[in-house]
Formats: structure tokens, sequence, C-alpha cells
């Protein structure tokens, strides 16, 4: 005798913070709203309202996973999301920049969704299962077929090198970017369409958001998503109370993540901002709806690590991200905190604690594995076997050298852990109109990139630095020069000298293998900052410096303009260690003004 799956009965929410049950409404069976993809694509599956209460966003309430069938015959289970689809607009199109206003409309009615990718290709089955106070429904299978695709796959740390990354056909990844965590005003997305378009056309391809937001200090204003203070792309938020999301928030981030695609742009992911969890702040301590005085669970923002209501909460904004934006392959890495060690009396052991039960939970639940990050310096926490990629931070005056300082900065933070490192944040704590040129800009990205960190360091004053002076224009050069490097295939050294350089107060960093080297060489007298002012040094003329660690034999040189990114002058080069007087390889760079770069290979 013939039966009939019966449909999956689901939940209707009426928008953020406030849930309903649809009395009299009937439940609809799931669809596939993408019958066929490529490789690495997204799959989506729907299943549409029904009447039975609770609340969407609680694990605990309700559930809805899709158990997947793959071709090769192993199973994967997928959890789904509470969504809302949106159709913006602008209110001012006149306006131009952080002046125009996005409007979004909700479109349709809220309901279940399901997202995946896969690498495999052939038929994929889908059977939804939803579960609730009543048990388990599950719905009748989905068929959908994977066709072969270009897209690279997910990015994990190098089996071959452990301090770089690579995708899954092991081809090195190497991240310019930087920091785009959060945009101005009201303009929501349509900030986004300005500043990755003028970074990828740039060179740069790699950004940081942040699921969270600023507040304004008034604390009669309101403090949510898009209301005017600066925001990314927050779940939960004063406006919306624990337990419940925003989710106009959630839709922003997923234009911007198929903006990331279409420009193949990746990503990371921050959950956590220190800010909220600091008394200095009152006015976002006292903001916060995890507070005991907003009715929260903690008393003092040290208990937030160690509350299990706390806890579970977070691990239900974790669940809600990997269900909505884990599928895709440009996302890197998700980051449990931005700055956790800046929390009121921080206590290392109970980070590392939380750290090892949030990741171990991510790993649970992702079925993708994607790299789990955090940020800022401490050790412990870095230690942690669950934590991927070390992240740290760094600032520095303006009047400090900033190619010595990033490369100071990388070597106390990056060393010891066998882990990827680079820095998730870094600039020049001062005002950026000292340098219109962006001369601290450019000396950290390819002092970063030459430190043997996993890719270059992320600035942070997107905004009022990069954008305000149009400075897209540095990640040109040092994304042509590392191009074609497979970084994981060497097992590199810090470069070192066996003579003193001509000029003496010449400096040369980079990564030197047997047969090969990486070279940035910088003058850091062609650009200083002194009494607040910019000065500008001569040309250097005549320099030379002589580099060891590569074996004997007969080498190529390129050096290569660092504005351009065009080879400048080829030279050949000999090694012999049993010269008695610069007995490493002589390096003649042709006259430059502030730095120059080199490739050196082995040719017989």
């Amino acid at each position: 005798m013939a039966t009939t799956t019966p449909p999956l009965v689901l939940l209707l929410i009426a928008g953020a913070g406030t849930v309903v049950t649809s009395a009299g409404s009937t439940g609809s069976d799931a669809r596939l709203l993408t019958p066929s993809v490529r490789q690495h694509e997204r799959i989506e599956l729907a299943a549409s309202s029904g009447g039975a209460p609770g609340n969407p966003f609680d694990p605990n309430q309700v559930t809805l996973d899709a158990v997947v069938t793959l071709p090769s015959g192993r199973t994967v289970r997928v959890p789904g999301f509470w969504f809302q689809d949106y159709r913006r607009t602008l209110q001012n199109p006149e306006s131009v920049g952080v002046k125009r206003i996005e409007v979004l409309t909700p479109e349709g009615k809220p309901e279940w969704r399901v997202r995946f990718s896969s690498g495999e290709t052939g038929p994929h089955r889908f059977v939804l299962e939803l579960k609730d106070r009543d048990g388990v429904r599950r719905s009748r299978e989905l068929v959908a077929t994977v066709l072969p695709g270009p897209r690279r796959g997910l990015i994990c740390v190098s089996p071959r090198n452990p301090a770089y990354l690579e995708d899954a056909a092991g081809r090195v990844y190497f991240p310019l970017g930087q920091n785009l965590c959060m945009y101005e005003e009201k303009e929501g997305t349509y900030y986004f369409d300005r500043f990755l378009d003028k970074l990828r056309r740039g060179g740069g391809d790699y950004v940081r958001l942040w699921q969270e937001y600023y507040v304004r200090k008034d604390q009669q204003q309101p403090a949510g998503a898009g209301d005017g203070s600066a925001s990314g792309f927050p779940l939960e938020t004063q406006a919306t109370g624990l337990g419940v999301y925003d989710l106009a928030s959630a839709w922003r981030l997923d234009y911007v993540s198929e903006l990331c695609e279409r420009l193949d742009i990746r990503w990371q992911l921050t959950f956590e901002m220190v800010v909220w969890w600091e008394r200095k702040l009152e006015y976002r301590w006292k903001r916060n709806p995890y507070n005991a005085a907003n009715g929260g669970p903690v008393l003092n923002p040290e208990d937030y690590l160690t509350n299990s209501a706390a806890r579970e909460l977070a691990k239900r904004r974790l669940r809600y991200s990997v269900a909505r934006w884990g599928w895709t392959t440009n996302l890197v890495a998700w980051e449990l905190w931005n700055e956790i060690d800046n929390m009121d009396h921080f206590n290392s052991a109970a980070s590392a604690a939380w750290h090892r039960e949030m990741g171990a939970y991510l790993h649970q639940i992702d079925p993708w594995r994607h790299l789990i990050t955090t940020s800022w310096r401490d050790r412990d926490t870095f230690a942690v076997p669950e934590i991927d990629i070390v992240q740290g931070h760094s600032y520095f005056e303006s009047e400090i050298d900033a190619a010595e300082y990033s490369m100071e900065d990388t070597d106390h933070l990056m060393r010891g852990f066998g882990k990827p490192f680079f820095f998730g944040e870094q600039g020049i704590d001062g005002p950026a109109s000292v340098d219109p040129e962006g001369k601290h800009f450019h000396d950290c990205l390819w002092a970063t990139a030459m430190s043997g960190a996993a890719g270059a360091g992320m600035y942070w004053w997107w905004h009022n630095y990069i954008e305000s002076y149009d400075l897209y224009r540095h990640y040109h050069a040092l994304a042509r020069y590392t191009k074609d490097e497979d970084f994981a295939a060497s097992r590199w050294a810090m470069v070192r000298l066996s003579l003193p350089n001509k000029p003496v107060w010449l400096r040369a960093y980079g990564l030197i293998a047997r047969d090969r080297a990486l070279l940035w060489v910088h003058d850091p007298l062609a650009f200083r900052i002194l009494e607040g002012k910019a000065v500008k040094g001569a040309k250097t003329v005549g320099a030379s410096l002589n580099v060891v660690g590569l074996d004997d034999g007969i080498y190529d040189i390129e050096w290569w303009n660092t504005t351009t990114g065009e080879v400048a002058r080829t030279d050949r080069g000999t090694v012999n260690h049993m010269d008695h007087v610069g007995y490493g390889l002589e390096l003649k760079p042709p006259d430059f003004w502030g730095d120059v770069a080199v490739k050196v290979r082995r040719a017989r």
C-alpha cells in the first residue's frame, strides 16, 4: 500500500523580537530552489511556514536539519535556519557615499532554508528533518545535481607547510586584504558595493567582516543594526534582545557574501567584539543585553566566558551562522573573538577553555570544517588546538618606521605555534592626514608579506585612510609579486646578511630557502614623520647587500618595482661558500626610492 510523507509543519515568526502562532495555517512540503549547480556553488532548499509555536532561533525548541546523501554514499547533516527575504532600495539616490540611505522591504513570508555546497559531482539527495516538542517529521526526498565547475574549494592549513594556507587542490592562498568590518551611517549594503569593487580592482582579495556593531554614546539613541551607528552584521542586538535575531542584518551579510563570490574575494567573520565587555565604555556595557541589569545572565563582563546560559546562547549564534553562511568556500575562517584579552578582568585560562568549547562545537556542527581563528595576543588562547590561525593586532605611532615595527611585532607574536599567522588588524595610531600617499600602508603590506606570515597584514583604517586617499593601488604590485609563488613548497628561514648593507641604514627583510629567496629592501630614511610632518629622503643609489643561506650555485635575480608590479631588471649572481668576504649572494639593486623587491631562484 502506497504511503505519503506528511508535509513539514513549520514556524512563523513576525519580525525580530516577536514570536507568534500562525493560527489556521497549513504546512507545505520542502522544495528545491536550485535543482542543478556546479561544484562548490550553493544548493538551497526551502520549507514554508506552518502553525507550530516557538522560537525558530532556539534549537532547544525546534530545529530543521537536512540529511544529505552524497554521490560517494557518505551522509552529512546540515543545520537549517530561519529566513526572511528583503528587497533593497535607496531612499535618497541623489546623495553620494555614506549620505545614502538603504531601505530594506520584506518580500514574501519568512520560512526555513537549508544551504549546502559540495565538491563531489552527481546527484545529491536531501531529506529535511524538523524536530520540535511533537517529535521528528521528515520531508520527501529531493535531488540536486552537482556538475563539474571551476571553483577552488575550501581553504585549509597546508599539509605541506603549516605556516601557510592552501585550497582543496593544493594551491597556496596568500591573502591580501583589509578590514571592512562595518558600514557607516545608514548606507548598508551599498557601502560594500563601493568598497569591495575598489579593493578587487586594486588587487586585494580578502576582507574581515564583523557580526557586531558600534553604538552612539547617547543612550537615548536606539542601538541596533542600520540605525545610523557604524554597523556590521549583528544577530543579537539591544533591539532584538537575547536569543532572537535581526533577519534584515543577516540578509545584508547574505548580500555581501554573494558580492564576494562574484568578485572572487574571500572573507572571515568575527563573532564577538570586546568593547561590549568593558565597563570603561559605559554606553556599551549598560546597553549590553547580557548584562544582568538588562535582564541578562551575567553580573560582570568577565562572567560571560564561564556562565552556562551565556555559553549556550553563543552556541546558538554559531549554529545559525554555520547554517546560513557555512556553505560558501569564500568563507575562510570563523573568528571567535575580536581582542578578547582586552575584556575587563581578563582570565587567560577561562578564555582558553571557552575557545576549546566553542571550537569543538563548531567542528561538530560545521560539515565543511572551516578554519577557526581569534585575536588578539593571548598565547594560551592561541595554543588551543581548535584555533587554526593565529591573528594578532598591531598599531604604532606614525613616527615609528612601519616596516621595522611590523617585522618585530610579527616575530614576537607568530613564532612557536606551528600555525598560520597574519595580522587581523594593523595601522598607524594617529592622524592619517600625515601620509596621504599611503607610505605607511605600503610598507606594512610588504613587510608583513615578507615576514613568514601566511598573508599580508589587514589594515584597519579602511574608511578614513585607504578610502579617503584612494590607496587601493598599493595592493597591485604585491598581488603580482606573490601571484605565482608556492610559499608552502619551501622551508623558509628569515634572511641573514654576511656584510653590512650599503648604505648602512638599508634594511633587508624576507624569506630564504636553499635554492630561492624572496626579499624586500627598505630604506627607512626615505619617508619619516618628524614632529607631525612628513619628511622625504633622497633616492637610494649604488646600494648593495650580501644574503646568506643559499646553496652554492648560479642564481637568476629579478628586481621588482613595488609600485608598478613590474620587473625592473634581471641579474645573474653566484654563491660560493669558499669566498672569504661576502660569501653570500651579492645583490646590487637598481636605484630606487623607498623600497624595491627581489626574487632569487637557482639557475643551476
